[in-house]
């Protein structure tokens, strides 16, 4: 059960569909990541994923491994996408970006409660020293984000 709510969320983060991948949430889930911050509840996963969708328009999960037992999933996935940077008030820049991971997932009830994003930090330091050399892009560079509570 809780791997077709997974194919159902993955689904819409595919298509950046938020709302969708929102409904397969409880209303007090975490979302955790030492990149990206934690995140705690519905409206806060919304922000979120919107302001991910705006770095990255065009990130995609490729699911590489899972593993499920009663209530927890594991994916090793790989997340490709360009990351949009703005440089100024009228122009911008994309990079590609690929970064290998696994996440978490904790259910609760047939919804997602948790979120656990752990990634390759030898990839993710890479990107990030690639993102340094060519110096500040912009209020997005890099892999960096603020955290949102």
């Amino acid at each position: 059960m809780i791997i077709n709510i997974f194919k159902e969320w993955l689904s819409a983060f595919q298509l950046h569909n938020v709302q969708k991948m929102v409904s397969n949430l409880t209303d007090d889930v975490k979302i955790e990541s030492l990149v990206f911050g934690r995140h705690i509840g519905k409206d806060a996963a919304t922000n979120y994923w919107e302001l991910l969708y705006r770095m990255f328009p065009k990130i995609k999960i490729t699911l590489v491994t899972i593993t499920a037992d009663v209530n927890r999933l594991v994916a090793e996935i790989d997340i490709t996408g360009i990351e949009r940077q703005k440089v100024d008030v009228s122009t911008t820049t994309s990079d590609s970006t690929r970064i290998r991971g696994a996440f978490v997932y904790e259910f609760v009830n047939d919804k997602i409660k948790e979120i656990r994003m752990y990634y390759d930090s030898t990839i993710l330091k890479r990107q990030l020293e690639m993102s340094n050399e060519t110096g500040e892009k912009g209020e997005n560079s890099g892999l960096k984000m603020t955290t949102i509570t």
